[in-house]
């Protein structure tokens, strides 16, 4: 949890719901402020190491798995804390991330497990996280290959384990990453999309394929209206553009885009603001040699978060192998428009020309031109109001806590779980939207 990433996030957001279900005890190896008072608030309890554990980094520490190697050691030293909540459970819900594979071992094999795997490793199966911000790879691919051999293998171990175990339901977040990950482990995919629906391929309740848990989104964080409190920390926020500009969410890499970005921003001659991080260095001397102005923000709060999402020209979100893209869908919800690349997760949440624009990788004069009329649109005040109008309508359908909460009973009631249930109408999953 110590990541507080979208992942992160979104348990903490479905957390309310979950609880009117469930009597929750929460274990994690390292617990964020913003989890310890949510838990408080809820009166869950919550067990997590007295000194937090961190993720061994550095490139000796990856080759050799330590990061999963120090969780493992980590999760059975905190095991007497929660040995007899987990004994006396009906079921258990892992959501997998850094470290959280390796708690398998611990949970017995006669108790329902619901697995929600986010998205695959990407540094392990994907290139995009070994390449510099212009595409070229740091290092030979076939020095990666090699290096990264036995965290491949440990990693496949423990997936192995999960695909083995009786009384469970795999699920990732959309059918971009249930893909994904099903092909790395040469696993089938299950075809509905519908949150609650899984196979099982025998009479242990092994799973069949990997199905799709929608991620929940927090309306009352990004209300249609501006808070007063929004309002006076934008009112004092001395960092706040006083120009129309354009906004970037997330760490700056080949991954999000970030050069693309800015090739957008240049064909628009507007700024653009950059908030999250990563290789900034690069992306300022590229905005430099392109006569891009640029904005990096450094680390703020939530509000004036919101507050640079509501008053922006546009949101564009440029990326590759995303597996579902939050930042947009929080942009519709404070009525600023979310023009984003038509590929992955961005397929599953936007309709071109409903809720926002799903446009090309802007990599030609064509492209880049479709983006420019995009962003153009996005200042007429009938598109923001109307995409943000039916953006809003697709998340309270779709990616509401409750339906998370809902999805993931139904999916347990199928392992035989005593848990109660709704007539909540979960639609299938958007392939693409």
């Amino acid at each position: 949890m110590g990541l507080l990433g979208g992942g992160q996030r979104d348990l903490i957001v479905a957390l309310p719901d979950h609880a009117k279900r469930w009597d929750i005890t929460m274990v994690t190896l390292n617990a964020p402020d913003l989890l310890v008072e949510t838990c408080r608030e809820l009166n869950i309890e919550l067990i997590t190491p007295p000194q937090p554990w961190q993720e061994p980094r550095g490139g000796l520490k990856e080759i050799t798995a330590a990061s999963g190697r120090s969780a493992r050691k980590a999760w059975k030293r905190l095991f007497p804390s929660f040995k007899e909540p987990l004994q006396q459970a009906d079921a258990a819900f892992v959501i997998i991330s850094v470290g959280g594979l390796e708690i398998l071992e611990l949970i017995p094999r006669s108790l329902p497990l619901y697995a929600f795997i986010l998205e695959r490793n990407k540094g392990i199966y994907d290139d995009v996280s070994h390449r510099n911000m212009d595409g070229s790879f740091k290092r030979p691919m076939w020095i990666n290959n090699l290096a990264l051999s036995y965290l491949r293998r440990w990693d496949k171990k423990w997936h192995r384990m999960l695909w083995n175990r009786p009384n469970t339901i795999i699920s990732a977040n959309t059918p971009t990453s249930a893909r994904k990950l099903a092909s790395s482990h040469k696993w089938p995919t299950l075809n509905s999309w519908i949150a609650g629906r899984p196979e099982f391929r025998d009479e242990e309740k092994r799973p069949a394929g990997v199905g799709v848990l929608w991620p929940a989104i927090n309306p009352h964080a990004w209300p249609i209206e501006p808070t007063t409190d929004e309002l006076e920390a934008w009112g004092h926020f001395e960092l706040r553009p006083t120009t129309p500009y354009l906004l970037t969410i997330g760490r700056a890499c080949f991954m999000k885009g970030s050069f693309e970005a800015l090739t957008v921003a240049h064909a628009s001659s507007m700024p653009l603001v950059h908030v999250g991080g990563g290789e900034t260095d690069e992306m300022k001397k590229k905005a430099t040699e392109m006569g891009v102005e640029l904005i990096i923000m450094p680390r703020i709060g939530e509000l004036e978060i919101v507050s640079l999402v509501r008053n922006a020209h546009a949101l564009i979100a440029i990326a590759r192998t995303e597996g579902f893209g939050l930042t947009p869908m929080e942009a519709v919800m404070v009525n600023t428009p979310a023009l984003v690349v038509d590929e992955a997760g961005f397929t599953h949440t936007i309709t071109d020309g409903l809720n926002g624009r799903r446009l090309p990788w802007p990599n030609n004069p064509d492209s880049i031109q479709q983006w420019v009329e995009a962003i153009e649109q996005s200042g007429q005040e009938t598109n923001r109001q109307q995409w943000s109008k039916t953006g809003r309508q697709r998340i309270f359908e779709r990616f509401s806590s409750n339906h998370q909460a809902e999805g993931l009973a139904r999916g347990l009631a199928t392992l035989d779980v005593q848990v109660e249930l709704t007539d909540l109408e979960i639609l299938p999953g958007l392939d693409p939207a």
